[in-house]
């Protein structure tokens, strides 16, 4: 039957609640999958099915904790969101949102809701592609950056078409302050190059003017280059040259100007007859063939070189020789004279070069010392200058006695700014050598002392203060680091001399360091051992967070040490700072679903007041009070006002249990004089029956029946006080029925103990007693008080009720009057 059920869960829930067998209870109640219903059979098997209760636990504890990662989960997909519409979105931000979905789903990846997984996939892909565009968009404006920037110093391009890159560069930037993801572009990144591109703009006339200019003096050169130099006029040329518009570019002015002046040494070579004055040589024709080889090859290799004195020795050799009866080729005689055509071109360009660049050096040497350069640029460009004058000895001939001097004087006042400093070095470096000879003598004292004081703290077993090491330790190598030059003897002298007389001070500095650092790792391992779910995980994580402090504060470590040390300390206290917070969260969250719970009990409890069964509103309440304590913490804000509400609608269902018994019992007790009046005839009767048998025979017959049927009239007390009263009055029935004398003379001798049993329930329980009665009273009170003082116990109501109603005793009106006050006053509400 529990396999054949629908799926209807009330239909499910009404067979669990009826049904007598586990198994088919627990079958059927695999078909149960609403909270509500869960709930519901979970509550009525908590004591009657264990399985099943724990079955209906188990999937309600599977719901809450999948309505607990749909919530995180939904709490990501709106951050998500919200990132997706950022305009300033940067990587951290999604860093920081994958750490937290990895967090949320690596232990839940298979409970995710599947719409609210794809709901987050789409938008990490929208992330992702908006990361993408940023990244595109800065190498695409730091490229065009890049390229602006080498347009502003590119001399071949036209106006044209700088003016096209220009406008394209423009429209890239108009594209880029439209794009969505201009943000994430560093700062002035778009101002500077605007600033840049509208700065090319205004100078764009200026570029067409000098374009204009470099491309008429070119155009001027190669017409000039093509013409006939014989026709050429020197002043001519360089009054053409003057009138040509300005170049304002000093690389393409000068390049321009190379190509002039190469015109005009041209235009200055002058073809003159060279006159054979050298002696010649008397040699064999085989020997004459093999030396005119071997300096015609060397003068080939000159000329080609550009050496023109090596190229005149070998040219000097050659004339030497009587070449109309040298045996030689055509071909070699006409190989020698294109040498010695390109050897005259070569000396006319040589003369000329040379003589201006000696110039040209000498001015340079002269208005060298006004451009106030650095020592070392200074030293090394007039080394350099010296070193060009030699070289233009080889290539262009030696120098005049007056240029001589005028270039070894402009070098001499140049290098008197490098002599001074040299001068003033070796003053320094004196004095650098008594400052580290002070340093030593200051180390070596302190490491004395350091040394001793250490030992007498160490034999005192007490701790040694290592902050006035570390600090001398520290501003000595500093010192040590900024002494200045000294001389590469005694640097090594002095370095060595340093690193004996510190080494001591090192070395118990290195081994404290060693402890410190392992301190320092035991604390970052001390931390990862603490446990997120503890209970005093703050107040554990502060410890060692000021153990941290002592040790910092007790031995600071280097910089680099330290940091690297704090940010793995930091890390792993962060880590577990995130976890703690991540457990507040979801204990957040559960305490919002057990206030809710609890609310809904208030509410059900507060709702019971209109119930009028005492029974069921027990029953009920027992019930909700064991689910409240099985219902976890709420929120500490709220804890006093639900408990408060709690006692309050308790409160509420108690008063109306004990209004409902109350009332109940007021109705029961309506007939309880009655019966005890009846009871108390029939005992009067039995006691009369008593005294007339003693003077003959009596029929009471007919007075049992008129006696019990009386008795079965009167409606019924409650059950206790209904039991003893009735075993009272069918006893005295059956003594009435037997003729029992021996009864009826009880009745008498119970007298005394039903008015002492009186008397000392009103006492106990604060009623008045007849005036009378005031002796006794008193005399009872005192007893009472000795019997209280001496550990006696105190007799419950119902066992009072027993006492007053049980014993059979003769009782008169007055009797019967204290008896029901005493009655009436034991079964009062409350």
């Amino acid at each position: 039957m529990a396999e054949q059920l629908p799926d209807d869960e009330s239909v499910v829930v009404d067979f669990v609640m009826r049904c007598r067998f586990a198994d088919a209870r627990y079958v059927a109640a695999q078909k149960i999958h609403s909270r509500q219903v869960l709930e519901q059979v979970r509550s009525a098997m908590q004591k009657t099915d264990r399985r099943v209760y724990r079955l209906m636990q188990v999937r309600l504890n599977e719901m809450t904790r999948s309505d607990v990662l749909a919530t995180r989960v939904g709490l990501l997909v709106g951050k998500a969101s919200a990132l997706a519409e950022e305009p300033a979105l940067t990587p951290n931000l999604v860093v920081e949102l994958d750490r937290e979905w990895q967090t949320v789903t690596e232990n839940d990846a298979d409970r995710l809701p599947f719409g609210l997984k794809s709901r987050f996939e789409s938008l990490r892909a929208q992330l992702e592609s908006r990361l993408s565009a940023q990244l595109v968009l800065q190498r695409e404006v730091k490229t065009a950056y890049a390229e602006l920037s080498e347009l502003d110093g590119n001399p071949v391009m036209t106006p044209s078409e700088r003016s096209a890159r220009l406008q394209d560069f423009a429209g890239k930037l108009k594209e880029w302050k439209t794009s969505p993801e201009q943000f994430s572009l560093p700062r002035q990144l778009l101002a500077d190059f605007e600033t840049k591109l509208t700065a090319l703009a205004d100078l764009s006339e200026h570029f067409r003017k000098e374009y204009e200019a470099q491309e008429l003096r070119m155009k001027w050169l190669h017409e000039t280059e093509q013409s006939d130099f014989s026709r050429l006029d020197e002043s001519e040329l360089k009054k053409q040259w003057a009138e040509l518009p300005a170049v304002r570019n000093k690389e393409r002015l000068a390049e321009l100007d190379e190509r002039f002046h190469a015109i005009l040494v041209q235009l200055a070579v002058v073809e003159s007859s060279i006159i054979d004055s050298f002696p010649k040589l008397e040699l064999s024709p085989s020997e004459a063939k093999e030396y005119f080889g071997k300096h015609l090859g060397a003068l080939r290799q000159a000329v080609e070189s550009g050496s023109v004195q090596d190229a005149v020795i070998h040219d000097d050799a050659l004339r030497q020789l009587e070449t109309d009866v040298l045996d030689a080729g055509d071909e070699q005689l006409v190989q020698l004279e294109h040498f010695r055509a390109e050897l005259r071109r070569l000396q006319g360009w040589a003369k000329w070069s040379g003589q201006l660049s000696r110039e040209k050096l000498i001015r340079f040497m002269q208005e060298l010392p006004e451009q106030e350069l650095e020592i070392g640029m200074l030293a090394e460009t007039v080394v350099q200058a010296r070193e060009q004058w030699k070289s233009l000895n080889a290539v262009s001939g030696m120098a005049t006695r007056e240029q001589w001097t005028q270039f070894d004087d402009a070098c001499n006042r140049a290098y008197e700014p490098v002599l001074e400093h040299a001068r003033k070095q070796a003053s320094e470096r004196e004095k650098n050598i008594i400052r580290a000879e002070s340093i030593i003598e200051n180390v070596r004292a302190f490491a004395h002392h350091f040394e001793s004081d250490l030992a007498d703290v160490t034999a005192r077993h007490e701790q040694f203060d290592w902050k006035p090491v570390i600090s001398f330790y520290r501003q000595t190598m500093q010192l040590w680091r900024q002494l200045g030059m000294v001389g590469r003897k005694e640097k090594k002298r002095l370095d060595e001399t340093f690193s004996s007389v510190i080494q001591p001070v090192r070395e118990k500095l290195y081994a404290q360091t060693q402890l410190e650092i392992g301190r320092r790792q035991q604390l970052i391992e001390e931390v990862e051992r603490i446990d997120p779910a503890h209970k005093d995980v703050g107040r554990m994580l502060h410890a060692v967070q000021d153990k941290w402090q002592i040790c910092a504060r007790a031995f600071p470590l280097d910089n680099r040490e330290d940091k690297k040390l704090w940010a793995r300390f930091r890390e792993v206290c962060e880590r577990v700072h995130a976890c703690r917070v991540e457990k507040n969260r979801i204990n957040d969250l559960e305490r919002q679903q057990h206030l809710r719970q609890k609310e809904k009990i208030c509410a059900e409890l507060e709702s019971m007041n209109a119930c009028d069964k005492p029974g069921e509103i027990e029953h009920r309440l027992g019930e909700l009070l064991n689910q409240w304590k099985n219902v976890g913490h709420v929120p500490r804000d709220a804890a006093s006002e639900i408990q408060n509400r709690l006692d309050d609608a308790v409160a509420l269902c108690r008063n109306r249990i004990r209004q409902l018994k109350s009332e109940r019992m007021s109705e029961l007790l309506k007939g309880f004089h009655d019966k005890f009046v009846l009871c108390c005839s029939l005992e009067k009767r039995i006691a009369d029956f008593c005294v007339e048998t003693e003077n003959g025979p009596i029929d009471t017959v007919s007075e049992d029946e008129e006696f019990e049927t009386a008795w079965k009239s009167l409606p019924a007390l409650p059950e206790k006080m209904e039991s003893v009263l009735s075993r009272r009055f069918y006893n005295g029935l059956k003594a009435m029925a037997g003729r029992n004398l021996a009864y009826g003379k009880r009745l008498l001798e119970n007298v005394s103990s039903m008015k002492e049993n009186i008397l000392r329930f009103e006492i106990l329980y604060g009623l008045e007693s007849p005036d009378y009665l005031e002796n006794e009273r008193l005399k009872k009170q005192m007893e009472m008080l000795q019997e209280a003082l001496g550990g006696s116990e105190t007799l419950k109501p119902v066992d009072v009720s027993r006492q007053l109603l049980e014993l059979p005793a003769l009782a008169d009106g007055e009797d019967i009057d204290r008896i029901n006050r005493l009655i009436m006053k034991l079964n009062e509400p409350g």
